[in-house]
């Protein structure tokens, strides 16, 4: 996912994969975190609501769904 489509998925189901967590399903997108790392630069952070909690992540591991298809 892009950060030009961060607005567009906001409350929506979005698929969510991470191989090292053993995690692959669909979660709600309820918000991004726009952070500064140590070196200056800048980078967002995906915020996923799960059941128990919420599921902080880059957005290299989420895919839009189609809204169609849903």
């Amino acid at each position: 996912m892009t950060p030009n489509q961060i607005k567009a998925n906001l409350n929506k189901l979005v698929h969510y994969s991470s191989e090292s967590l053993h995690i692959d399903g669909d979660f709600k997108l309820s918000g991004a975190v726009f952070r500064k790392d140590e070196k200056g630069r800048y980078y967002y952070q995906a915020e996923l609501q799960t059941k128990n909690g919420v599921i902080y992540t880059s957005l290299d591991n989420i895919t839009e769904i189609d809204s169609e298809t849903v």
